[in-house]
C-alpha cells in the first residue's frame, strides 16, 4: 500500500513520541571558550565514545534562571551543567539540581569541599590583576596599587558584578584579605567598598564575558584589568606578555549539578563520575592550566612543577571567595551593585 505524505507525517509523529524521553542527546552544559573546546576533546567525547552513547554540549553565562524555568517547566533539555558553588547550594535546596549519586560518583576522589548534596568538584577558577609588559613596564601588584591612578595612570577592567568587584575594592582600602568578608557583611563596609569605587569611577571600564579583559587591555583601551587567570596564563603560553600579579588572586571551584528532571540524570551521573576522574583530567591538562578538584591531579607534584602558572601552585598568595557570604548577602549586593552601575 501506498502512504500519502500526511500518513507518513503522522507516523512519524507517533514514532517520535513513542522515543523514551532520554532518547534525545545526552546534553553536559559549561562555560563557552577555549576551555570547553578542550574539555570536549578531553571529557565529552571520550565518555561518549566509551559509552557509545551520543553527547552534545553548549554553554551559558552561568545564569541559572533558565536553568530554574525548564525545571519548573518539566521541559529539561539540559542534563549535566557546571555551577558555581553559591547558585550549587541555592539549587540544590530549591530543587533545581538533582542530589549526586555517590554510588555512582566517588566521593573519596575529591578535595576536601569538593563533595556536596547536589555537586560534584569540576574546577577551579580565579581572578587577579594583570596588564601588557610591552604596553607599560611595571604596574600595580596590590588592589590598593591597582586603585592608585597617580602612580599607575590608565583606565581599569573590573568584573561587571558586585561579587569579586567588592572584595577587590575592601581590600584596596585597606582591609586584609581575612577580614574582607567580616567587613563586607556590616553597612560600614559596604560603604566603604563602594565609596572605594566612586573614587577611581571615571577610570573604570567593566567586563562581563571572559575574553573581554584581554580583549580590552590588547586593543589599548585599558592599562590595568582583572582577569580570569586560565585565560591570561594560556596567553602567556601563546606568547603574550602579560604581567599576572598572583599575590592579587580571589579564587572559588565550579561544580558538576545534575538538572532535577533530567530524563538522563543515570547517564548523567556516569558521566560526572568519568570526566572527574584523573586520566581524562590529566588530559586536559596537557592542553588547558585548569585547576581540578579531583585531588589525585590537583596535588599532582610533576603536573604542578610542569605548569608553573597553574593556579593550584598560588592559591596561599589569594583570597578564596566565600560561598556562605554570597548565599546570604548575594542578591542584595547585585541589587545594590546595579544600581550603583546605572545610576
Amino acid at each position: 500500500m501506498r502512504m500519502t505524505f500526511r500518513t507518513l507525517a503522522a507516523a512519524a509523529l507517533v514514532a517520535a513520541l513513542a522515543l523514551p524521553a532520554g532518547a534525545r542527546d545526552l546534553t553536559i552544559v559549561a562555560g563557552g571558550g577555549p576551555l570547553q573546546n578542550h574539555m570536549r576533546a578531553t571529557l565529552f567525547e571520550p565518555f561518549a565514545r566509551a559509552n557509545n552513547i551520543r553527547v552534545a554540549d553548549t554553554s551559558y553565562d552561568y545564569n541559572v534562571g533558565p536553568i530554574r524555568a525548564m525545571v519548573q517547566a518539566r521541559n529539561v533539555t539540559w542534563d549535566v551543567v557546571m555551577v558555581e558553588a553559591p547558585d550549587l547550594v541555592q539549587g540544590c535546596e530549591d530543587g533545581v539540581f538533582e542530589r549526586i549519586d555517590w554510588s555512582v560518583v566517588r566521593r573519596d576522589k575529591f578535595l576536601p569541599g569538593g563533595a556536596t548534596t547536589c555537586g560534584a568538584g569540576a574546577i577551579g577558577w580565579g581572578v587577579a590583576v594583570f596588564y601588557d609588559q610591552a604596553r607599560n613596564a611595571t604596574g600595580p601588584s596590590t588592589y590598593a596599587e591597582f586603585w592608585d591612578t597617580a602612580k599607575f595612570p590608565g583606565k581599569r577592567a573590573l568584573r561587571r558584578g558586585a561579587r569579586i568587584t567588592l572584595e577587590a575594592a575592601l581590600m584596596a582600602d585597606g582591609v586584609a584579605a581575612g577580614d574582607v568578608y567580616r567587613v563586607l557583611a556590616t553597612p560600614e563596609g559596604q560603604r566603604r567598598a563602594f565609596a572605594k569605587l566612586d573614587a577611581i569611577r571615571p577610570d573604570l571600564m567593566f567586563w562581563s564575558g571572559g575574553q573581554q579583559p584581554i580583549e580590552l587591555i590588547n586593543a589599548g583601551e585599558v592599562a590595568y584589568a582583572v582577569g580570569f587567570v586560565g585565560r591570561t596564563t594560556n596567553a602567556m603560553r601563546a606568547g603574550s606578555r602579560y604581567a599576572l600579579k598572583w599575590s592579587t588572586l580571589l579564587y572559588a571551584y565550579d561544580f558538576w549539578a545534575v538538572v532535577r528532571g533530567s530524563p538522563n540524570a543515570q547517564q548523567a551521573m556516569r558521566m560526572i563520575e568519568f570526566i572527574t576522574d584523573p586520566a581524562p583530567l590529566l588530559e586536559l591538562t596537557k592542553l588547558w592550566p585548569i585547576n581540578p578538584v579531583t585531588a589525585a591531579v590537583a596535588t599532582d607534584a610533576e603536573l604542578r612543577t610542569r605548569n608553573p602558572l597553574m593556579m593550584s601552585n598560588h592559591v596561599d598568595q589569594g583570597l578564596n571567595i566565600s560561598t556562605e557570604f554570597w548565599i546570604e548577602h548575594g542578591p542584595e549586593l547585585e541589587r545594590r551593585f546595579a544600581a550603583w552601575l546605572n545610576r
